[in-house]
């Protein structure tokens, strides 16, 4: 009707336009694709290229071990998402625990012996891309079926009383996406360039955002209170600032200290 004012945004409105913007900056922005993976992975991984898949003679913008980490995440959200355990708010029985944890620590000695031999230490193998990125996928499914239903259990009013993997049957086709995915990353075709580095980076946001998120609803005092997608969005859109602030921060320090190529190998 005239005369009347219109209806301001809300704080819902307002984080929705703000999270869709900072999509749009990333797509449209002047840099190559390449550039911008490289730049989002700054912060947190070292880059260099004797730790690294190649895909002809091109780099993958991430490290295999993290990325590894962040697209067997992402694979492991994805493939629960299609299994209906989007919100699964379980954890999986015990023994399944004790496989995802086994997983994670497998990924940790192998980053160890690596460490160990940058040292010039004895160690039981040498450093490899395989076990780098192998260990990497399992400990990034492992992420996904334990964080998912501890992101729940922060977030969503509702709970859902269903596990994130209940059988053992559930777990061996996300294992055999896995291993799938990590023969295409090991394979060094270049066309998987794009597709395996996406997929590692957008995992790394995924899984960044959504501790943020987590962070966020605790300090907010909004734990266990959100309904839908859209109450949602504010918690999201602290989260994303967080972790925007943080990488920032930890870029910073890193360029300061060694400019914008990768961070030299110990040998």
């Amino acid at each position: 009707m005239l005369g009347t004012s219109p209806v301001p945004f809300n704080q819902r409105q307002w984080a929705i336009v703000t999270l869709a913007l900072v999509v749009l900056v990333f797509l449209f922005t002047p840099w190559p694709l390449y550039d911008k993976l490289w730049g989002i992975a700054y912060g947190i991984c070292p880059q260099r290229p004797g730790h690294s898949l190649f895909f002809g003679d091109v780099q993958m913008p991430i490290e295999a071990r993290e990325g590894g980490i962040f697209a067997g995440f992402l694979l492991g959200i994805s493939y629960l998402i299609v299994l209906g355990r989007g919100k699964a708010w379980k954890l999986p029985p015990l023994k399944i625990q004790a496989v995802l944890v086994g997983f994670i620590i497998l990924m940790g000695l192998d980053g160890v012996n690596a460490f160990a031999f940058d040292l010039n230490l004895p160690t039981p193998y040498d450093p490899n891309l395989v076990m780098r990125s192998g260990t990497g996928l399992l400990a990034g499914i492992a992420l996904a079926g334990l964080l998912l239903p501890i992101f729940n259990q922060t977030i969503w009013k509702q709970p859902n009383q269903v596990v994130s993997f209940s059988k053992w049957r559930e777990l061996a086709p996300a294992l055999l996406l896995l291993a799938i995915f990590g023969v295409a990353g090991l394979s060094g075709w270049g066309p998987l360039l794009y597709p395996i580095s996406i997929s590692a980076i957008f995992g790394q946001v995924i899984l960044m955002v959504s501790l943020g998120t987590m962070m966020a609803a605790i300090l907010l005092r909004r734990e266990g209170q959100v309904s839908n997608l859209t109450e949602l969005a504010p918690l999201i859109l602290v989260g994303l600032v967080a972790v925007i602030l943080l990488m920032s921060a930890t870029s910073a320090v890193r360029y300061s200290l060694f400019g914008p190529g990768s961070i030299p190998e110990f040998r």
